[in-house]
C-alpha cells in the first residue's frame, strides 16, 4: 500500500483536522459496551475454572483489559467530540443542531462519552472488587 493510499484511508477512518471522524465516532459509541459485555461473559466462564485451580490472576487480567478497552472507547468518543468543537462556528441564525455529519458526530461523541464513562467506572469497580473478594467466595 502506498503512502498516499494509507493517508487517504486514515483520513476516511479517523478524520483529519476539523473534519468529522466517520469510523471513530462509531468506535467511541460501541467499544465500551462491547468491552463491558465481553467482560461479563468471559468472567462467568472463568470463575469456575479459576476457583478449581486457585488462579485468581486470570480474573484480574481480564478485568484490567476490559477497563483499558472501555477507556479506549471513552478516548475515541472524546476525540470524536473534540473534532466538532474545533469546527468552524455557524453563521448567525443557523441552528446549533440539525441534519448532517457534524451534528451526528457531535451527538455520537457525547453519547459515547457518557455511556463509556459510566461503563468504565462500573468495570473499574468490578475489577477492584475482584482484588478484595476471592474468586471462590
Amino acid at each position: 500500500m502506498e503512502t498516499n493510499d494509507r493517508d487517504l484511508l486514515r483520513h476516511r477512518v479517523l478524520g483529519h483536522g476539523r473534519e468529522h471522524a466517520p469510523a471513530l465516532q462509531w468506535v467511541g459509541l460501541f467499544l465500551s459496551p462491547l468491552a463491558f459485555f465481553a467482560h461479563l461473559e468471559i468472567a462467568y466462564v472463568l470463575v469456575p475454572w479459576a476457583c478449581t485451580r486457585d488462579e485468581q490472576y486470570w480474573m484480574n487480567i481480564v478485568g484490567g483489559l476490559a477497563v483499558l478497552l472501555s477507556l479506549a472507547g471513552v478516548v475515541a468518543a472524546w476525540v470524536s467530540r473534540t473534532r466538532t468543537r474545533e469546527a468552524e462556528p455557524h453563521p448567525p441564525g443557523h441552528p446549533d443542531e440539525g441534519p448532517g455529519p457534524l451534528f451526528r458526530t457531535r451527538f455520537l461523541g457525547e453519547t459515547g462519552l457518557g455511556v463509556g464513562a459510566l461503563l468504565t467506572l462500573i468495570l473499574f469497580m468490578q475489577w477492584l472488587g475482584g482484588f478484595l473478594i476471592g474468586v471462590c467466595q
